[in-house]
């Protein structure tokens, strides 16, 4: 899928340790890595090695030792705030820390699906003539998994997609006909069924392990990434969520999307008597400015305990967009040593934190 490789320098900087500490640690699991042909035969690390050696050290050398598993869905009622880049690469840091993840892309736009390197508009008929991988071709999504699906159940291990190898995020991706799940948990609510709470008792049931075509319980964290539209799909995601992730962009901050988001979780509670707890990420943060400082103050103030201390700055290296180039893996892999990587890894370890995974 991705062809980007990496000096041991740049392994140790993902892993937050030492390079002295990776090379024994390659030593010690015996992971292969390939060796520069030409000149000084320097180790060229895979993706797929990087995840190998962070599952070994979570095994062998664990750094943090984790707490319990989390659920949850990476939700902002409106879009442009960096909503699906966030849960891209929160997925895969949570990975390079050793937690095995699952992230479920519940956008049949599938905008998530491409910036793990899928494309939910290519067929295998279009893959071969246009010379591609058929890895790239998507067949299966979330809705091909739920009990009743009339269009062709499909099991997990057939949905998953696994972009860095299986020690790395796995992904549950999406296309447009996604949107008939949508439907049909509309059809069933119209009559009488509780189908907003389908995917709530999917998930519990995969947690339990009494489903084998749907076993969860080898996941330390299962991600969602729900549409901006207040649907069904994305009602159920939140309703078997114990966290909701919803970023903000500070620069054009409303406090409509985050009053809104409120709300849609206080009615969750009056009716299915349970909701995600609220956590907020601030995006595109300029340091200093007024108009940002007094924002952060008005969301500490309204929703205590909530906002996050680690922010994401404004920069040409986080854009809105995913990527401008489809062969980049997500700017945590694509720019390690970045900054806005580094910020990256710190909202993803405070997140962690809030949700109880690790300690603080």
């Amino acid at each position: 899928m991705f062809r980007k490789t990496y000096k041991v320098q740049a392994v140790a900087h993902m892993l937050e340790t030492t390079v002295d500490s990776v090379r024994r640690n390659l030593d010690e699991s015996g992971i292969q890595v390939e060796r520069q042909e030409n000149g000084p035969r320097t180790r060229q690390f895979s993706l797929e090695n990087t995840f190998d050696l962070a599952a070994w050290r979570q095994k062998n050398r664990p750094k943090t030792k984790l707490k319990k598993r989390a659920i949850a869905t990476v939700y902002a009622p409106k879009g442009g705030v960096g909503k699906t880049t966030i849960a891209a690469n929160l997925a895969c840091i949570f990975a390079l820390l050793g937690l095995r993840t699952l992230v479920i892309d519940l956008d049949f736009q599938a905008n998530l699906t491409l910036a793990f390197g899928y494309d939910s508009e290519l067929t295998r008929e279009d893959a071969r003539e246009l010379g591609l991988s058929e890895e790239k071709v998507v067949e299966t999504h979330f809705g091909n998994l739920m009990p009743g699906w009339p269009y062709g159940r499909s099991t997990l291990t057939d949905a998953i997609k696994m972009p860095f190898g299986p020690n790395g995020p796995h992904i549950v991706p999406a296309d447009l006909t996604l949107d008939r799940l949508d439907t049909i948990l509309t059809y069933a609510a119209l009559e009488g069924q509780k189908s907003d709470l389908k995917i709530a008792a999917m998930i519990q049931e995969g947690l339990s392990g009494k489903n084998p075509d749907f076993d969860l319980t080898h996941y330390d964290v299962i991600l969602f990434d729900a549409a901006p539209a207040k649907n069904r799909m994305t009602r159920g995601a939140l309703l078997a969520s114990d966290f909701v992730i919803s970023p903000v962009s500070m620069e054009k901050f409303s406090t409509k999307a985050i009053s809104y988001l409120s709300s849609v979780l206080r009615d969750m509670r009056s009716d299915a008597g349970r909701s995600p707890e609220l956590l907020v990420v601030g995006n595109f943060h300029t340091p200093n400015r007024l108009r940002v400082i007094n924002q952060m103050s008005v969301l500490s103030k309204e929703y205590p305990g909530a906002l996050l201390d680690e922010v994401i700055r404004r920069s040409e290296e986080f854009p809105k967009t995913l990527s401008e180039d489809e062969d980049q893996p997500p700017l945590t892999l694509a720019k390690p040593t970045s900054e806005s990587s580094d910020e990256l890894r710190a909202v993803a370890k405070a997140l962690l934190v809030k949700m109880g995974v690790i300690d603080g």
